[in-house]
């Protein structure tokens, strides 16, 4: 395990990210129940697995820059299977292209940036739209909120709570959807009626990582008591 010392930046980094593991730990029942409606019910232990896996690694021989980190999450959650796991790791590897060569604090215009850049790849890899009933409409969603946040001049932390909040509102929406994608689509009408189960692990994620951020930043700037 490395003792080299770590930047503010990436000390931040691996705390949210650690934030955002837990979140899907925690919530492997809720998520296999909801994917069970229309799955075969075990996206809650994929992304309890992955989770577990991040968190591990993050104890044990945590990534030394972000652009480590960035693998590393690609890496774990490809290594799960599965479409999701090829839809999320497909997404970190675009989030990893977006942020390369990045420097400085975390903007409220880069949160957007990267959620778009998530947004992209998820649709571009997996065919779906807003509206097919799938993560991309908790994504979008999110970015949407983000880009808003950012345009009318909130901080970080404040653009990173508009994109939670956005995200959930997104994964909400879905329940109202009937599928068009993925394996749900073959029940039609039948799909309607529930949340989306990746719509909802991503929302739950970004939470975690949004509230993780604001008790971070309230320590960085001395708000904390």
């Amino acid at each position: 395990m490395s003792t080299q010392p770590m930047t503010s930046q990436l000390e931040t980094a691996l705390r949210v990210t650690k934030a955002g593991a837990i979140a899907l730990e925690v919530a492997t029942d809720e998520l296999c129940a909801l994917d069970s409606v229309a799955g075969d019910g075990d996206h809650g232990l994929a992304m309890g697995t992955a989770a577990k896996a991040i968190r591990y690694r993050l104890a044990n021989d945590p990534p030394l820059d972000l652009a480590g980190l960035i693998e590393l999450l690609a890496r774990e959650f490809g290594a799960v299977g599965g479409s999701m796991g090829a839809l999320l790791s497909v997404a970190f590897a675009a989030l990893g292209d977006r942020a390369a060569g990045a420097s400085g604090p975390l903007s409220a215009g880069q949160i957007a940036d990267y959620l778009a850049a998530v947004y992209e790849a998820l649709s571009e890899f997996g065919g779906a739209q807003v509206g097919d009933k799938t993560i991309v409409d908790a994504v979008a969603s999110a970015h949407a909120d983000a880009a808003t946040a950012a345009g009318r001049g909130a901080s970080p932390a404040e653009t990173l709570a508009a994109a939670a909040a956005g995200a959930n509102a997104g994964a909400e929406s879905t329940a109202a959807m009937i599928a068009r994608v993925g394996r749900a689509s073959r029940l039609g009408e039948r799909s309607r009626g529930s949340v989306d189960a990746g719509a909802r692990s991503f929302a739950l994620a970004l939470a975690a990582v949004s509230d993780a951020y604001s008790t971070a930043d309230a320590y960085s700037t001395g708000e904390s008591t």
